[in-house]
């Protein structure tokens, strides 16, 4: 007795395990790049990056270097920024919740006088 293959599944069983090589070769590509990228743990940004991190233009920021506004380093006419310095710095103009606020007010009237 002779088999009956349809046209749809000789294709499944010729291209499957093609589109499987390519897709794990594509896969093991992507992956095997990602690894050989360079990674910046140690958190320093020039001025272009703290610029983009910060949202705010390379004239801003320089300005706000200039005034001693932001923390900074200097090497030579370079400019560089620790990532947690920044971060510091944005959380210091955390505007507090009205719950917050009103916490800290029960706190401060429910404190023992002197």
């Amino acid at each position: 007795m002779e088999q009956d293959i349809t046209l749809k599944e000789f294709l499944k069983e010729l291209l499957e395990p093609i589109i499987d090589e390519c897709m794990e070769r594509a896969m093991n590509k992507y992956i095997n790049s990602k690894a050989l990228e360079p990674k910046d743990e140690s958190g320093v940004l020039d001025m272009k990056e703290a610029a983009q991190y910060l949202k705010i233009s390379k004239q801003t920021l320089y300005g706000m270097t200039s005034k001693r506004a932001l923390a900074h380093y200097k090497h030579g006419h370079r400019v560089y920024f620790k990532k947690s310095e920044l971060d510091e710095w944005i959380n210091q103009g955390k505007v507090k919740t009205q719950a917050e606020i009103n916490a800290e007010a029960s706190s401060y009237l429910t404190r023992p006088s002197r």
